[in-house]
């Protein structure tokens, strides 16, 4: 609590900062008192915004109410704290100053009423939740506003955002990004509505209750950061990267119904008009967390968790790299001759070799997956093992009229148990790596896979599989092995398929019999596997 002084003291610093006769030696005091007392906040925010909010109204022209017209704020970067050692005078404040201030008061209370009840009348709240810091290659609906850096939004502003992303930093200092196709609605202070897209939000102590609406659901993180997806057809996925976020599920009346604590490296997903609520594991790259260009970058992620939506499985990011399925009858597009008839039980993460997902790449969409420097992350299971091929093929991607062998292979040899990647190196040549260890598949266990590719490491051209099994997510793999010297892996030519649980040959041995879900590309490596890496090493 501020004493008689302190209020005093404060009263009169506001109003050297709004007349603009604030020297850096009172910005400093000022600063000091506004960051150690929350009643010394709140009224330097109030009168600050009652100020603004007059002139803004036309109530009264700027000058002794206002900062005058040759006045810049001094960034907050330059308001030096005073250190405690260093005393501070109270200059008695002149007596016509007193009687001003407290004039200037009388008419911002007058005014703040007048304000608050004209935006009651409007139906909007006039105070400022967030401002746009930052935006790249944004692209706004059509018919919407066009946000710019420093705008500022108040309750019910939205934001329409086609394609591209966009930062907000909210009024308590948390950080919310938005990325491609997103709709989102400012409530209140740190309390938001999003209807589609992909948000990521950084929640420092301060901001900790920061709340996000969704469709069917309620996110309020408890710090520190998480992200939230919501798909054109109301799916929605939270991602807990950092501390811990409650997790409400909502029904038609947006009443819960069941709450749920998530914690770091966990992640729900929930169908829409579903109570079902299935767990996983986080995955960072879903989400830019800050605007660094070199950061990892998920270029593809295919769920693939559920047969009946697999079907449409895609990338949840902005390239929409929809997955094709295998028609029973007609040509194979792998080799324009009529489609296989194979077994049910034999092929493909569905029911038959027919439902196995593919895509051809345009010029646009190959150049998107960077063969220097990548990361391969899946999840496996084999619930019928006695019919696997010989060769089961996880990832594989080939130019049938280019070349007559994969440019890149992530398979299982299930004879020897081994995992195993082939690929064309520079020379057009195609060479193939086993891992050492034999690793027998268990029926119906998943098994986490994850396979990085780095050519410009100092041990050059480094590759790493590593091999867990589930619903543990253990920190001893039951398979970790590091390829060095390995050539450079040739680019991925346009106009060559992409097949996931199978190979682009009709041969029955080459694909997969059992379940794939949640196959991600990454652009580079996360931390978390260079980490497992440099472990590795030692």
């Amino acid at each position: 609590m501020l004493t008689p002084e302190e209020r005093e003291e404060l009263m009169q610093l506001c109003w050297e900062y709004q007349y603009g006769n604030l020297s850096s030696r009172q910005a400093g005091r000022l600063e000091k008192l506004v960051l150690q007392s929350d009643s010394a906040r709140d009224f330097f925010i109030q009168y600050s915004g009652m100020c603004a909010n007059l002139e803004w109204e036309g109530i009264v022209d700027p000058g002794p109410l206002g900062r005058s017209s040759d006045y810049e704020p001094l960034p907050s970067g330059e308001l030096k704290t005073i250190p405690d050692h260093l005393l501070t005078e109270t200059v008695p404040p002149d007596r016509r100053i007193i009687l001003s201030t407290i004039l200037a008061c009388t008419i911002c209370a007058l005014a703040a009423a007048y304000l608050l009840t004209s935006a009651f009348l409007q139906n909007k709240d006039p105070r400022v939740l967030a401002r746009i810091i930052n935006i790249k290659n944004a692209v706004w609906s059509e018919g919407k506003n066009n946000w710019q850096p420093d705008d500022v939004l108040h309750a019910g502003d939205q934001i329409h955002l086609r394609s591209g992303i966009i930062e907000l930093e909210t009024v308590t200092g948390a950080k919310v990004i938005l990325k491609g196709v997103s709709q989102l609605t400012l409530i209140q202070p740190d309390q938001f509505m999003l209807n589609q897209g992909n948000l990521f939000a950084h929640v420092p102590l301060q901001s900790q209750g920061l709340t996000v609406d969704t469709p069917s659901s309620r996110v309020v993180d408890l710090g520190t950061s998480f992200g939230l997806i919501v798909t054109p057809d109301r799916e929605t996925e939270v991602h807990v990267l950092q501390g811990l976020v409650r997790f409400d599920l909502l029904d038609e009346k947006r009443q819960t119904t069941i709450t749920q604590d998530l914690t770091e490296n966990t992640a729900v997903r929930v169908q829409a008009d579903s109570r079902k609520i299935t767990r996983f594991k986080s995955t960072p790259e879903l989400f830019v967390q800050n605007l660094v260009p070199d950061q990892p970058q998920l270029v593809a992620h295919w769920k693939l968790s559920d047969r009946e939506t697999s079907q449409i499985a895609h990338d949840s990011g902005e390239h929409l790299l929809h997955l094709n399925i295998l028609e029973v009858h007609g040509q194979s597009p792998f080799t324009g001759r009529p489609a296989p008839q194979n077994i049910k039980s034999s092929a493909g993460p569905f029911e038959t070799q027919y439902h196995k997902l593919f895509r051809t790449l345009s010029e646009q969409e190959a150049s998107l997956f960077d063969m220097q420097r990548f990361t391969i992350e899946l999840w496996a299971r084999n619930p019928n093992i006695k019919q696997q091929g010989d060769s089961d093929t996880l990832f594989h991607y080939r130019n049938t009229n280019l070349h007559s062998t994969s440019q890149f292979n992530l398979f299982t040899d299930d004879h020897s148990g081994r995992m195993g990647f082939g690929f064309l190196n520079s020379d057009n040549q195609y060479v193939s790596f086993h891992t050492k260890k034999n690793i027998p598949w268990e029926q119906d266990r998943w098994y986490h896979i994850v396979f990085t590719y780095d050519s410009n490491r100092s041990a050059a051209h480094d590759s790493i599989v590593t091999f867990t099994r589930t619903p543990e997510f253990s920190s001893r793999p039951d398979l970790q092995q590091t390829f060095n010297n390995i050539a450079d892996i040739m680019p991925l030519t346009p106009g060559g398929i992409l097949a996931i649980g199978g190979s682009t040959l009709t041969d029955i041995s080459r694909h997969w019999g059992g379940d794939i879900a949640d196959v991600r590309f990454i652009n580079g490596i996360p931390a978390r596997y260079l980490k497992q890496q440099n472990f590795n090493k030692k």
